[in-house]
């Protein structure tokens, strides 16, 4: 059985690759999720460092020394962390690893990155007024493509990884709550929507005209704006399930096209990072970190799977596994997984991924790993190994221990 622990890079501050992979085999894990790069300074508690406690992650630089032979296609050059610029620690924490028989998984983010987006905002998504994104690039954007591919290279070329994992593939979309203001359903629909030239160009080769769909979603996101913004605040939560939309995009079949269109090329991307593998490394699965079908997801934009263009079934035959992240509860856990693995139609393979911090308790963590088992998940995943507490990591070792 899979058991996945996650790190946001090299936090474990103050242990060797060494001693983090020894401490991994005590929690059962027999594969680490390691992020390579991180998309959003999320500021995190990290109770089992008190050198570090309360730390800042760093934006958009690589864990990892860039071999920038490999970027010289791209206008975006990759920077190695400054927080960590140990060189070494990231291949000797895969041999560690390997010594403990814990399967490595690199992570790369795709499509967000709040530092170099507004840094090369020319790349980035741009909405239906003309506003460049500070957090989403636009994966149809040929720079953009050419960066990801490059360190999705330098990853493969040079370190012995046993699988690759996607995550922000693509989630551009609007949060529910902004600085000032609620965004309905229909305007966080049509406001998150690219329209720079990249996606007009893609667009056309799917016989779908993108100034079209701006002009029409121009007039919908009008009919959100008349409406005051005390009267759409007022109705807080019941807002949240967009329950407007399946009769939107009834009404609106344009819509629905767009939405169409986002989807088939976001495979299009995923299935060329395949290719990539296949050159490279046949053989090595391909994984991407998705958002509940039904839930939220749990980070700042609460992103929704439909709208942030994230399918268990339309992308399975790309992906080879998919991880189902539901940061909730045991029930919720279930749901999900049932939900997701019956999207996923048996042809690609889904391991729920769940809260290892925060409002889980020690208690809990057996029942919320068998009910993702009981819902069909093919092993279980826990973020994070660094931001955790050793209560919750005995937890998780002793409930492996005894499926074992």
């Amino acid at each position: 059985m899979d058991v996945y622990l996650s790190m946001f890079g090299p936090l474990a501050h103050g242990e060797s690759p060494e001693q983090t992979a020894s401490k991994l085999n005590d929690a059962g894990a027999n594969n680490l999720l390691f992020f390579t790069s991180l998309y959003h300074s999320y500021r995190v508690l990290q109770p089992r460092y008190p050198q570090r406690a309360i730390y800042s992650l760093e934006t958009d630089r690589l864990f990892f020394p860039p071999d920038l032979s490999l970027y010289k296609e791209s206008p975006i050059k990759p920077e190695q962390s400054r927080d960590f610029p140990d060189g070494s620690y990231f291949s000797r924490l895969i041999t560690a690893c390997h010594a403990q028989k814990i399967s490595f998984a690199a992570l790369v983010p795709i499509c967000a990155g709040d530092r170099l987006a507004p840094a090369f905002p020319e790349f980035a998504v741009q909405n239906l007024y003309g506003a460049h994104d500070r957090m989403f690039f636009c994966y149809n954007n040929p720079a953009v493509r050419a960066y990801r591919f490059s360190m999705i290279r330098d990853l493969l070329a040079h370190y012995p990884i046993d699988r690759l994992t996607l995550d922000k593939i693509p989630q551009t979309m609007l949060e529910q709550y902004s600085q000032t203001a609620i965004f309905d359903p229909p305007l966080r629909t049509v406001g998150s929507f690219c329209f720079c030239d990249s996606c007009k160009k893609a667009a056309r080769k799917h016989d779908l005209d993108l100034d079209e769909v701006k002009a029409r979603s121009l007039e919908i996101a009008a009919r959100s704006l008349r409406i005051p913004q005390h009267v759409i605040t007022a109705q807080g939560d019941k807002l949240t399930g967009d329950t407007e939309i399946p009769l939107l995009l009834l009404e609106e079949p344009l819509l629905y096209r767009m939405l169409k269109f986002r989807f088939d090329t976001a495979v299009e991307f995923v299935r060329d990072v395949r290719s990539i593998i296949a050159e490279m490394r046949p053989g090595i699965p391909l994984q991407a970190a998705f958002v509940p079908p039904s839930h939220p997801g749990h980070d700042m934009t609460a992103p929704r799977a439909w709208l942030t263009v994230q399918s268990y079934k339309l992308y399975a035959g790309v992906l080879d596994e998919i991880l189902c992240v539901v940061h909730f509860g045991p029930d919720v856990v279930r749901f999900e997984t049932e939900r997701a693995v019956a999207a996923a139609e048996g042809k690609t393979k889904v391991i729920s991924s769940m809260r290892l911090y925060g409002a889980t308790r020690p208690e809990e963590v057996p029942l919320l790993a068998e009910q993702a088992l009981a819902g069909g998940s093919e092993g279980v995943s826990f973020l994070g190994y660094d931001v955790t507490t050793d209560e919750l990591l005995a937890s998780l070792g002793r409930w492996v221990r005894q499926r074992r």
